[in-house]
């Protein structure tokens, strides 16, 4: 059996076949959910955000382009579902509380080595600090593992300003690393 691809599944939900939406959710609920902790170190939050997403992605399908890349209209929506509660709420995300950070966020990693390990805490921690936009940059092309041609998609951008603001922020996140470290 050929598996679909994200595009062709989003293409039925259009179509009204609605239930296709599990298959997203199945593949998507995970990474999404991570990457809203990665951006807020709130467990209980990131679930919330995760499932409004989804459930916008149902209530606004008929905006999705055939033929268009799923990714970044998917991170797109969530990217708005998260600047929407936060403009609701009138809550600062940045800079996020060390200790809250360090509580909420579980690194989990199949090393046990403790020197690692503390090394991916400092790593994680000064994520933290980063300003939202380069945190969020970050999380997209490192964590996320996406394109400089997705990313520039989602945050609206030319993929070289989308290059250099994943540089900067890399950069950025090296000097508090480095800090850290001591």
């Amino acid at each position: 059996m050929v598996e679909l691809t994200d595009e062709q599944i989003m293409q039925q939900v259009c179509q009204e076949q609605t239930e296709k939406m599990t298959l997203l959710f199945e593949r998507y609920h995970v990474k999404l959910y991570n990457f809203f902790l990665r951006n807020t170190a709130d467990e209980e939050l990131s679930q919330d955000l995760t499932q409004n997403v989804f459930l916008r992605m149902l209530k606004y399908r008929s905006s999705y382009k055939i033929g268009s890349p799923f990714k970044a209209w998917f991170y797109q929506i969530a990217r708005n579902v998260q600047i929407d509660h936060f403009r609701k709420k009138r809550v600062e995300t940045s800079p996020l509380d060390k200790v809250n950070a360090e509580r909420n966020i579980k690194l989990k990693t199949e090393d046990h080595d403790l020197e690692k390990q503390e090394r991916l805490q400092m790593l994680h921690a000064a994520l933290q600090q980063l300003p939202e936009d380069k945190r969020e940059i970050l999380v997209l092309s490192q964590l996320e593992e996406m394109e400089y041609k997705q990313i520039a998609l989602i945050l609206n951008m030319t993929e070289n300003a989308a290059r250099v603001k994943v540089h900067r922020a890399l950069k950025s996140l090296k000097e508090i690393f480095e800090k850290k470290m001591g």
